[in-house]
């Protein structure tokens, strides 16, 4: 099996099994992978490939086509997000600490943050658990609170809603946490409280094709982006800057910087954390 992830790297025979897998992706999975770096996609084909024991595209290719029940493992593995509770907890601090100042100014009567790309749920309701702690220490249950999850993925949001997790995912979050805000299933599963649910609503939402959701507070897109080509990027982030509000937050992945336009729009608020502000209003 060939081990470097570009395209240039194949074989002619391999470059044209490649190409059919894409179509394959396209139109019988429906996934538009065209704008995800095809590094990216080799990575994740290949992942399938061991898993199935395929040695080559073409293998892999004709494997496709007469095994049905591999076409959801593929789609599966190439929008697959691995995510935990308050991953990378030097960002989340930052997160409290910008919360934590929202919900103690009394002026600001309504938050609205958007997790982009939240995969099965992780993230927004990591963030409305901060959001909840904050609204309890300053005494703000009036504050309107709301956080919008949105992927691309149905399945995943589903299971998002349902908001049950491993007890591998939890790992980063302190034991009173864990017992305030979830419901111990089994000795493996915990699944989210309705205290937290109330804040958090899911959506279907494609950040290349659809505009982007208004009036926002803070965006976080961690480990999204990167899967996409430059010129996508730049697109992207130029919807994050519309979508905020003056003076709101957009949080990416600590391997992903903005570049183009929004690098001259935005101001850096926490470079190590990878966290930009839009301009307040003058």
């Amino acid at each position: 099996m060939i081990s470097r992830d570009d395209v240039e790297s194949l074989d002619p025979i391999e470059k044209m099994y490649f190409k059919r897998i894409l179509s394959f992706i396209k139109n019988t999975l429906k996934i538009d992978v065209t704008q995800y770096k095809e590094s990216y996609i080799i990575r994740r084909i290949r992942v399938r490939m061991k898993a199935t024991k395929c040695q080559s595209f073409k293998e892999y290719y004709e494997y496709l086509k007469t095994h049905k029940e591999e076409h959801e493992e593929l789609a599966n593995t190439l929008t697959v997000n691995v995510t935990e509770f308050w991953r990378d907890i030097t960002v989340y601090k930052e997160i409290m600490k910008i919360i934590d100042n929202w919900v103690a100014d009394r002026s600001i009567r309504k938050l609205r943050i958007w997790s982009a790309g939240c995969s099965s749920g992780e993230e927004p309701y990591g963030v409305a658990i901060i959001l909840n702690e904050a609204i309890e220490k300053h005494k703000r249950k009036l504050l309107l609170a709301s956080i919008i999850g949105t992927d691309i993925d149905k399945e995943v949001l589903n299971k998002a809603r349902i908001g049950i997790y491993h007890i591998k995912q939890l790992k980063n979050l302190p034991p009173h946490i864990i017992e305030k805000y979830f419901i111990k299933l089994n000795e493996e599963e915990y699944q989210i409280k309705q205290i937290i649910k109330k804040y958090v609503k899911f959506q279907l939402h494609d950040l290349i094709k659809d505009p982007p959701l208004k009036n926002m507070d803070m965006i976080l897109c961690r480990n999204v982006i990167i899967y996409f080509d430059k010129k996508i990027q730049e697109e992207i982030f130029l919807k994050f800057y519309e979508a905020l509000n003056p003076g709101g937050f957009l949080v990416l992945g600590k391997t992903e910087i903005l570049h183009g336009e929004a690098k001259k729009l935005f101001k850096t608020y926490n470079a190590r954390e990878r966290i930009y502000q839009k301009p307040k209003e003058e």
